[in-house]
């Protein structure tokens, strides 16, 4: 092989050796910079949820609004409350109700009603701290926020401030969280009711007796089933014994259907989602042949559809 020859071949062998080296140490390179602007974002699951755009309140570690309306203000003793507390917050409630409405928030705003352990619940319901509750939703609904979209609860709370005047301070609790599935709860409270109506005696024209508290739970039942299936209602029918004709029978079934309606209106579910009926004696459930059995005839039942 000539000098020639082995020169040529040493040239071509560089080439070819500095052509890999090349290929190996910078476009390797280049290819894993393009690689790495390539790579997929972040998955969404791992992005902080962006942070709920209310104005008033506080967040908390599960990320629920909490907030109070010093305005709002209940006597001992009394589930009473008038709107006109709520004069100056008209913004607030303007801001909160076009938070919660929107359906892509999935938020709902929960009322909790404290109550103290020294005071007399004269409501239907289990504790009066929920009655307050609910005559807050009943205004918050008045105000546009659906009743389906707010929750209700009772809390005992005997650290409350009260004036001089019986007034308790800061009575009730709002927060605004993720909104709650209530499909089994409500078919649950259905089966319940139809099974197992709510049945209240009476006696001269009046309730026989308090309520239990197998009834008063019945009551908060029904109250969830009106707030949260639309167009909803509940029926009260009154029912009596022989005595008397039967057209008068009629009468005082009514009569007591209603005097039921305007008890449970005052404690704050809707006019509107109560009717009332009578069946007069055309339905008695014991004899009325004893006094007994026409003790439990004098009464009226609550139904929902």
């Amino acid at each position: 092989m000539s000098k020639k020859t082995i020169y040529l071949l040493g040239i071509l062998i560089t080439i070819i050796l500095g052509t890999f080296l090349s290929w190996k140490y910078c476009c390797t390179t280049n290819i894993d910079s393009q690689k790495t602007i390539a790579q997929p974002a972040q998955n969404p699951e791992s992005i902080k949820e962006e942070t709920p755009k209310l104005s008033f309140g506080n967040i908390d570690e599960n990320g629920n609004i909490n907030f109070s309306f010093d305005n709002i203000k209940f006597k001992k003793s009394s589930m009473d409350f008038s709107p006109s507390f709520m004069s100056g917050l008209d913004t607030e409630l303007s801001e909160l109700k076009d938070f919660v409405v929107q359906p892509e928030n999935e938020k709902a705003l929960s009322i909790t009603g404290y109550y103290m352990s020294d005071e007399t619940n004269n409501s239907i319901f289990p504790n009066i701290g929920l009655a307050r509750a609910i005559k807050i939703k009943n205004y918050m609904s008045s105000r546009g926020i659906p009743t389906k979209l707010i929750d209700i609860y009772g809390e005992l709370n005997d650290t409350l401030t009260v004036t001089t005047d019986n007034t308790m301070e800061k009575p009730i609790k709002f927060s605004v969280g993720k909104s709650k599935d209530y499909s089994k709860l409500i078919e649950r409270i259905m089966k319940e009711i139809e099974e197992n109506p709510l049945v209240l005696e009476f006696d001269s024209g009046r309730l026989q007796s308090e309520f239990t508290s197998e009834q008063r739970i019945k009551i908060v039942n029904i109250s969830t089933y009106l707030d949260k299936v639309d167009n909803a209602n509940c029926l009260i029918t009154g029912h009596t014994d022989n005595t008397g004709s039967t057209e008068s029978n009629l009468t005082l079934g009514l009569k007591r259907a209603n005097f039921l309606k305007d008890y449970i209106i005052r404690s704050g579910i809707s006019e509107n989602k109560v009717k009332t009926t009578s069946k007069g004696e055309s339905s008695p459930v014991a004899s009325n042949k004893t006094e007994a059995g026409r003790q439990k005839n004098r009464r009226a039942t609550v139904s929902i559809n």
